[in-house]
């Protein structure tokens, strides 16, 4: 007998309009998961014969995830229709009979990220991923969405299904489930099963050495805990940034950016205060991972609305990084006269993130946008003075705010060598995805 497969298979297309949701309870992000491997189910053995008047399954295989050594998934496809195949596998389809199915999906070891396409044969068909079918899985390690076809013409795929660890912290995960629903009629069946086997993320790449501060996007608040007003400090030097004033509580995403990382959104009159002591430095670096949503009003000050911002205590002594859609402003406060570097973009940036490292070396200041050197100016005071050691997140000059979103920022109180920099760069751009 022929395995039952879903003519589904045959012509299919994305669906334009499908409904989208994440646990949460926040929009969810697309380019979640960073896929090495996948699951191929045409390696699944051919179902037992179907028997009249007899249930088929569930059924159990372990499969080698393609692409990766070692790594395999115990794929537990549910029991059938009576007296139909549990299954049939087709152009890389999964097929199954019914209308209501769950498959499990268990990983020999921890992964960070597994997405699937539901196909449908019939109408108000539903598909979801999670890594438990028991609970509401709307905590870390993994985000989620669901998608709901409702009553769209026959014949369609679904939009990417997804479970990624947005918590490197945490770890990985070894179960999935996918599940599928088709009340109205007709039948389902899934392909596309991609694996992502590690994190994004390398924190060894970070030096520490002179790390005096590291607001991560990995400490970033959820949005269904709201009102905690402290991002700490992962250098261990407890300059975390702090708001005691709901009001002006930066708005915490749990994924933004092309790799769906954390952010917090600022939008005026929302800022973080911190403490941290500049004043007699000789040398100065600040990495930071920011999107502008708008720029500056024209003719503004360099200083006003900043992305981070040390309050001068004297003329000239206000130290920022302002990354804009069509330039970057920065200065290191050393009451220098005129010590106003301003970098032009060669084209506008929009509203996309970009790596800055602002860099005070002595008598000479440089600006690298996404690893690049775009501006480097000599001549400089080499002792930075000036600064209270009270500084802002979203925050700039005469109490003007950044309109943007800022996920990642390093401090520290030396430069870094070429190389040292380059790895975190290079950790900052994988875990976030820039350009």
């Amino acid at each position: 007998m022929r395995p039952y497969l879903v003519s589904a298979i045959v012509a299919l297309a994305f669906t334009p309009a499908a409904v989208f949701g994440q646990a949460a309870g926040g929009l969810f992000c697309t380019a979640g998961i960073h896929p090495d491997a996948y699951v191929d189910f045409t390696q699944l053995p051919p179902p037992p014969a179907a028997v009249p008047g007899q249930v088929q399954g569930p059924l159990t295989y372990t499969l080698p995830v393609t692409g990766i050594a070692g790594l395999t998934v115990q794929v537990t496809i549910p029991a059938g229709p009576e007296g139909q195949q549990a299954y049939g596998v087709g152009e890389g389809q999964l097929a199954l009979p019914g209308t209501n199915a769950t498959v499990q999906l268990v990983f020999n070891k921890p992964v960070f990220g597994v997405s699937a396409i539901g196909n449908s044969y019939g109408r108000q068909s539903a598909f979801s991923i999670s890594p438990d079918p028991t609970t509401n899985p709307d905590l870390p390690p993994a985000f989620l969405n669901s998608i709901a076809t409702l009553n769209l013409p026959l014949y369609f795929y679904s939009q990417p299904l997804q479970q990624v660890n947005v918590s490197p912290t945490i770890g990985g995960f070894t179960n999935t489930y996918i599940f599928a629903s088709a009340p109205g009629y007709g039948s389902v069946s899934m392909s596309n099963v991609r694996v992502q086997s590690t994190s994004t993320d390398n924190t060894s790449l970070v030096p520490t050495n002179g790390l005096q501060q590291w607001l991560s996007s990995d400490t970033i608040v959820a949005p269904f805990e709201p009102g905690l007003g402290t991002w700490p400090d992962a250098s261990g030097n407890h300059h975390d940034a702090t708001q005691t004033n709901i009001a002006n509580s930066p708005a915490p995403s749990q994924g933004d950016g092309n790799n769906c990382k954390p952010a917090y959104g600022f939008s005026g009159n929302q800022f973080f205060n911190f403490n941290l002591p500049i004043d007699g430095w000789q040398q100065m670096t600040i990495f930071l991972v920011a999107k502008p949503y708008i720029n500056p009003p024209a003719n503004s000050f360099a200083s006003y609305s900043a992305a981070i911002f040390w309050v001068e205590n004297a003329y000239w002594g206000n130290t920022f990084v302002s990354p804009y859609q069509t330039s970057e402003n920065f200065r290191f406060g050393t009451e220098q006269v005129n010590n106003e570097p301003i970098y032009t973009r060669p084209a506008t940036i929009g509203q996309d993130y970009t790596i800055t490292r602002a860099v005070h070396n002595g008598s000479t200041d440089s600006l690298y946008v996404n690893g690049l050197l775009a501006l480097s100016q000599a001549g400089k005071n080499p002792v930075l003075a000036g600064t209270s050691g009270a500084g802002f997140i979203g925050m700039g000059y005469n109490n003007t705010g950044y309109n943007g979103a800022i996920s990642e920022i390093l401090v520290y109180n030396r430069v870094l060598s070429s190389n040292e920099a380059a790895g975190v760069e290079s950790y900052l751009r994988n875990k976030f995805g820039t350009r």
